[in-house]
């Protein structure tokens, strides 16, 4: 596949990578090679190569298109390539003169020399370029990325220094919040175990889910499908719920919040990062109101996550928490209002 190939006349330098959730670290790697030589080759690991990495990392379709939109907008001479083996053509290739890599894959292109040394070939020259930092002085890396930390520039989310705060939503967003935020699946008020089924019929088993609502949480469990967070608020429209008793709880895993209708509050931040950080399922009981909830937990929770909530008198909205979803939350999350540290 090829990308913004101007030339392969020159000196040929190698890359080769998984190239998932196209981040500051793959630009500057990308880039740093680059200079070394006057063409660029960039090969890609396959689907196949990457099956035990988990399934969240991007198809290679995917991959090869940011790519090719990053070396169009940096205007570099290089082509993509699909990765089908381990070193690929970086042990064969006589015209290569160079290779690019990071502290992590120094090793991997020493014994790519060390191969091509015992083939009769020139050793690459081996171009070791530095890693990017995050906001919380991290690698930048697409695993960051898909624990839902920071985006692809490195940016965090969610601050913690923001998390110390309280905040009321503006009446702006009133509207806007009531839109669905993901797929709606239609069902009657009376009985919501009808658009539950339906919702659940297109979550894969193995996928996290993070309930929000009481309605919401008692249909999930009535369907025998475990939330790894669960919030509620002992109310549905506004009012207090008589089946909320019948919500299974589990003491040892309850944490407790306090949120105001209309506020995100410095507890409800809390609540959200230590249930975040939990692996086993975790209920957050909120004294006030939840309806604000799903905002700091698409921020803080990982890619992929699966979001449930209530739409009022229409049914069950679906949304995976990806990119788009953080991004929107953040917009809706930049328009509150400090009210001060709690």
């Amino acid at each position: 596949m090829s990308a913004v190939s101007l030339t392969m006349e020159g000196s040929i330098g190698l890359l080769g990578g998984t190239f998932d959730r196209l981040h500051d670290g793959h630009r500057a790697l990308i880039l740093g090679t680059s200079l070394e030589c006057d063409h660029l080759q960039i090969h890609v690991t396959s689907d196949a190569m990457i099956t035990n990495k988990g399934p969240l990392i991007q198809d290679i379709d995917t991959r090869l298109n940011q790519l090719q939109e990053m070396l169009v907008q940096e205007s570099i001479n290089a082509s993509l390539h699909v990765l089908h083996d381990r070193y690929g053509p970086a042990v064969s290739l006589e015209k290569s003169s160079v290779i690019g890599c990071t502290e992590e894959t120094l090793s991997s292109c020493e014994e790519i020399n060390k191969i091509r040394i015992e083939g009769g070939l020139s050793p690459l020259r081996i171009v070791k370029i530095g890693h990017i930092l995050d906001e919380g002085g991290h690698i930048l890396s697409s695993s960051r990325i898909r624990s839902g930390i920071v985006d692809q520039n490195g940016k965090f989310w969610l601050s913690n220094s923001e998390t110390t705060l309280d905040y009321s939503m503006p009446k702006i967003l009133d509207e806007e919040l009531k839109q669905p935020m993901g797929k709606l699946f239609p069902g009657p008020s009376e009985d919501p175990s009808i658009a539950m089924n339906l919702a659940l019929k297109s979550i894969s088993d193995e996928i996290k889910i993070i309930a929000v609502g009481d309605v919401t949480v008692f249909s999930l469990q009535i369907a025998n499908r475990e939330a790894w967070i669960s919030v509620i608020d002992g109310m549905t429209h506004r009012k207090k719920w008589d089946k909320f008793e019948q919500i299974e709880m589990d003491e040892k895993l309850l944490i407790n919040a306090k949120n105001p209708p209309g506020m995100l509050t410095n507890s409800i931040f809390k609540a959200c990062s230590a249930a975040i950080s939990q692996s086993e399922n975790v209920t957050i009981f909120v004294d006030g109101e939840e309806d604000l909830v799903p905002i700091p937990l698409i921020l803080m929770a990982p890619l992929g996550t699966i979001l449930l909530y209530g739409q009022p008198n229409e049914g069950l909205i679906v949304r995976e928490i990806d990119i788009p979803a953080k991004t929107r939350a953040r917009r809706f999350f930049d328009s509150f209002v400090v009210r001060g540290p709690s």
